[in-house]
């Protein structure tokens, strides 16, 4: 025979023993705060509800403080069950809360944004400067993304001097992180061994919260932190931010951004290579205009003090000096405009679609983004892609002829 305060002991300890401490999810209703400090509440789902307390000694809310819970909220709880035994009353005593689904990931992302802040990993003492003229620049994404697609076509159109070097890598789900990671060391090994990369853009095109959530991993931000090469972070889109973007030299909004930041614009140096031979040539004709006076001054301060033979003797030396003169002017601005032109030449020459005006086209294995320069690389059946210049030609190849055949 038990009493009642036995009876609620035993169901008290038995439950505490059998479940003991265990994590919680569910809907907040209910929500009182009592003036002691503690917090009352409800913790549902769509087919039970358990009572629950979060006592004002208990560890603190993370990151939140209680004031942060609000009816219809769902939450992890961390805790135990129990039975308060002077009412026999079913409950749940809260240790932590943390918030539920995106909330979860918005909290890891908070947390390691001041852990690596405290590092110091975001100082701007150890951001690089990117270079003005990036002509070898690397890149960390997926090969089939449309950041990639972004990139090549803001790059031709602004800076086509610029060779581009793909990095392949996952950029969602769990093994991105480390594809991540080992793109970036692939890319310093590729700079020190082969090409000197200038500068390393690491991103992707926009995505949900889980799909970014590969770019906050821990390893990626170290991995960007202590990469040799300048990087910018274009992960998303304008709204979207990341630790990758605290820890780069640079955080561009969107794939195609980072191509605008880091390209200069062909069309404004051909416009500043235009004003600055303008100026040339006007410092130079300043420049004789200057000693044209000059001289004519001179002339006419000693002319009719000097015997008549002194002054042909002078006036013959003169016309020497300016002969000489002109002729260096000349060859000066001769120079700058040779150089002037060698400048539109090699940015005319640049142009990679200048051979497909002239009826050439350039064929490549579908698929890959080099071009085909040996035929031994293929075998009927291989599909290639033909690139003119108004449009592509997919074909499969039925017979390949070498140098051999001939």
């Amino acid at each position: 025979m038990y009493t009642v305060s036995e009876m609620n002991k035993v169901a008290r300890e038995m439950l505490e023993g059998a479940l003991g401490a265990v994590w919680l999810r569910g809907e907040v209703s209910n929500l009182k705060r009592a003036a002691s400090g503690h917090t009352y509440f409800t913790l549902k789902d769509d087919k039970a509800e358990i009572s629950a307390v979060r006592f004002k000694s208990a560890s603190p809310f993370l990151p939140a403080p209680t004031q942060a819970l609000k009816d219809g909220m769902e939450i992890l709880a961390y805790g135990r069950a129990t039975l308060y035994e002077p009412r026999g009353r079913y409950q749940f005593i809260v240790s932590l809360v943390q918030p539920a689904g995106l909330g979860a990931l918005q909290l890891a992302f908070e947390q390691l944004k001041r852990e690596l802040d405290k590092e110091g990993l975001f100082d701007e003492a150890h951001k690089q400067p990117l270079p003005v003229y990036p002509l070898h620049v690397g890149v960390v994404t997926s090969p089939t993304g449309a950041a990639i697609r972004d990139i090549i076509s803001v790059t031709s159109r602004r800076f086509p001097l610029a060779q581009l070097y793909l990095f392949p890598s996952a950029v969602q789900g769990e093994a991105a992180p480390d594809e991540i990671v080992s793109a970036i060391a692939s890319a310093q090994r590729f700079s020190a061994l082969h090409t000197t990369l200038d500068l390393l853009i690491i991103g992707r095109g926009g995505g949900s919260l889980e799909d970014l959530n590969v770019f906050n991993a821990e390893a990626v931000a170290r991995a960007i932190h202590t990469c040799q090469i300048p990087v910018i972070s274009a992960v998303g889109h304008e709204i979207d931010f990341t630790i990758s973007d605290f820890v780069a030299d640079r955080r561009a909004p969107t794939p195609s951004a980072a191509a605008e930041i880091a390209f200069p614009d062909q069309e404004d140096l051909r416009r500043q290579l235009q004003i600055s031979a303008s100026q040339s040539l006007r410092r130079v004709r300043a420049g004789i205009d200057r000693r044209e006076e000059r001289m004519n001054s001179r002339l006419h301060e000693y002319v009719f003090r000097l015997p008549s033979r002194k002054i042909d003797s002078l006036a013959q030396q003169l016309d020497l000096y300016l002969h000489d003169l002109l002729r260096e002017m000349q060859q000066a601005m001769q120079k700058r405009t040779q150089a002037l032109d060698h400048a539109g030449g090699l940015l005319r020459l640049s142009d990679p679609r200048l051979p497909l005006r002239r009826g050439y086209s350039i064929t490549r294995v579908f698929g890959e983004k080099e071009p085909l320069r040996d035929a031994d690389r293929l075998s009927p059946g291989t599909s290639i892609e033909t690139i003119l210049q108004r449009g592509t030609i997919t074909s499969s190849v039925e017979e390949v002829k070498t140098d051999e055949d001939r």
